[in-house]
């Protein structure tokens, strides 16, 4: 079935099949001049001979097109074509969203079982664009997140205090780590500019493992994901290497995801060297376990990095003004039924008329907020009062309770 949807697009898109717009010489969107209303067909089903119903599913559809069309305007035919199953879910589902208003210009039931519709809808093009944009930089931070990298380190000899962190441009794992994210094309944040602007409390907290520091120092630098550890390197005892030393470290580290702060990636590593200097020789096998824990940790982060587009993602909604825990139900049951992008809804608290959700939904906090603010969700209307990248803050205005 979507690979029939993508082919279809294909052929949609290719074949310059843009905006149906009424009248001759009108701009296409995103030109210059006043946005056309944009014509579309869509379809729905008559199931047991509820017409009614029918219709909406046909009205939903046809604005759906609407955007499509639009949506053309910013991404290539290759692109949706390819990457199908992410237009779907990061824009396409969220339809309403986009649209400022619409009017049906025709209607009939073509046979019996399907009602057709033909709207005409004036598309919110700022906002299409900005996702558009949005879904492009998306595509290309799959296979490459922005990194940063912070890690503790003691060498042989050395008695590590926190602020010695602050002597080295880059620790040795630091380095080697770098080199291997940079050898694999990853954007690294360069260590030594930040710890010329970073202060040192905030730096020791990150340090010890205190993940809302560390991602707040990652988000701050632009970084989607923070990598903390520490290396400890010793001589090993009990080795006869003929005046050579065995020079032992152990690498550990987690990637932190900087938006959310939670901890996405763990590694370790073992690595031992041989060498004259146990300074020399501890920093060597430092480099050759960071070196161990940067394969691991990229690997896992790619894959963490591209479930969390390709699958729902969660969304904290805390809502306001419901008077009793079956208005509380009804508003959960309405957001599954009309945002076709919410996958399951789970309690965390209820008190006081005030409940928190976790949503995992498709799409982003920016596109629900949209959605609920512009989508008619029947006997419920929604207020939002509060955005971050993650949490929704909701004030329920209406609900006409079930007879």
């Amino acid at each position: 079935m979507r690979q029939a949807l993508a082919l279809g697009l294909f052929f949609f898109f290719s074949s310059g099949l843009m905006a149906q717009v009424p009248g001759n010489g009108q701009p296409r969107p995103g030109q210059a001049g006043a946005a056309p209303m944009i014509q579309a067909t869509g379809t729905g089903n008559i199931i047991a001979g509820d017409v009614a119903h029918a219709r909406d599913d046909a009205i939903d559809d046809a604005l759906r097109k609407a955007v499509q069309q639009a949506l053309g305007t910013y991404l290539s035919s290759e692109t949706l074509v390819q990457n199908y199953q992410m237009v779907e879910d990061n824009i396409l589902t969220w339809t309403h969203g986009y649209v400022k208003n619409y009017k049906v210009i025709s209607e009939r039931q073509l046979d019996p079982s399907t009602y057709q519709v033909v709207v005409e809808a004036d598309i919110r093009m700022d906002d299409l664009k900005n996702d558009a944009e949005s879904l492009q930089n998306l595509l290309a931070k799959m296979g490459n997140p922005r990194m940063m990298i912070m890690i503790q380190e003691r060498n042989i000899g050395e008695n590590y205090q926190g602020a010695g962190y602050f002597d080295v441009d880059m620790t040795a794992a630091e380095t080697a780590m770098n080199d291997i994210f940079l050898q694999k094309g990853i954007e690294v944040v360069d260590p030594s500019v930040i710890r010329q602007k970073l202060k040192k409390r905030q730096a020791l907290a990150a340090l010890s493992g205190n993940v809302r520091a560390a991602a707040a120092i990652g988000h701050e630098y632009g970084a989607e994901v923070i990598v903390l550890g520490k290396a400890m390197a010793k001589v090993a005892t009990g080795v006869n290497l003929y005046g050579m030393k065995s020079c032992q470290a152990d690498v550990t580290a987690r990637a932190i995801n900087t938006d959310t702060g939670t901890i996405i990636a763990t590694a370790s590593a073992h690595a031992a060297k041989a060498h004259i200097d146990a300074l020399t020789g501890g920093t060597m096998a430092i480099k050759a376990a960071a070196g161990q824990v940067a394969d691991q940790l990229l690997d896992k982060i790619l894959k963490k990095w591209r479930a969390q587009y390709y699958n729902a993602t969660g969304i904290e909604l805390d809502v306001a003004g419901l008077e009793n825990f079956n208005q509380l139900e009804q508003f959960k049951t309405t957001l599954k039924y009309y945002i076709r992008g919410i996958k399951n809804i789970y309690d965390r608290k209820f008190s006081g008329g005030k409940a928190l959700l976790e949503v995992k939904m498709t799409g982003n906090a920016r596109q629900l907020a949209r959605e609920l603010s512009n989508k008619d969700l029947g006997k419920i209307k929604v207020q939002v009062l509060g955005l971050t990248p993650n949490r929704l803050e909701l004030q329920v205005v209406q609900i006409q309770q079930k007879p």
